[in-house]
């Protein structure tokens, strides 16, 4: 049963890191996938992780032909998108202009996305993790987190306190085999 336990704290300290940690350090933007134009790549409730492109120079030199990118798609609407670039062409002042397509979809996306609509570079994603981020609000979150670290910690103090207790009764008067 305690390898069990210490099997699950793991898992759950590599998907903390893996999802918030690793990510907040790099300052990578999670999303959720909610459609399925990229499957089988990006699954539907998975969670991408975005390196933000904020320059046209940076997305000449971090953006290529495979790449997946998630952009805008028209100005005024904040709705994002997250296909692979299948082209790239340049306009006459060498700003890049990006052909994309979902991997599931048989044709590219009609307009092009350009530098002022990229918002980043997908670096990896985790596979249905965004399920959860969707059906949490702020709140829940903040309060999931806090439950966790209480519990990672109730955890590290009872091993602490049975360590101690197994110590004192190996070193209990009378007792020679602890000698």
């Amino acid at each position: 049963m305690g390898w069990l336990l210490a099997t699950l704290l793991l898992l759950l300290c590599v998907l903390l890191v893996v999802t918030v940690a690793y990510p907040k350090a790099k300052g990578y933007v999670p999303l959720t996938i909610l459609s399925g134009s990229m499957e089988p790549t990006y699954p539907v409730g998975s969670q991408v992780f975005v390196e933000p492109v904020e320059t046209p120079a940076e997305a000449a030199t971090q953006v290529g032909v495979g790449s997946t990118i998630t952009f805008m798609p028209r100005p005024d609407d904040p709705t994002l998108v997250t296909h692979r670039v299948v082209a790239v062409a340049y306009t006459a002042d060498g700003a890049p202009r990006f052909t994309t397509q979902g991997d599931a979809n048989n044709t590219p996306d009609e307009a092009k996305v350009g530098p002022t609509q990229l918002r980043g570079v997908v670096r990896y994603h985790v596979p249905w993790v965004g399920h959860v981020a969707t059906s949490m609000t702020q709140n829940r979150k903040g309060s999931l987190a806090t439950a966790l670290a209480g519990a990672l910690f109730l955890y590290a103090t009872w091993n602490v306190l049975a360590a101690a207790r197994q110590r004192r009764r190996r070193m209990q008067p009378g007792d020679e085999d602890a000698r």
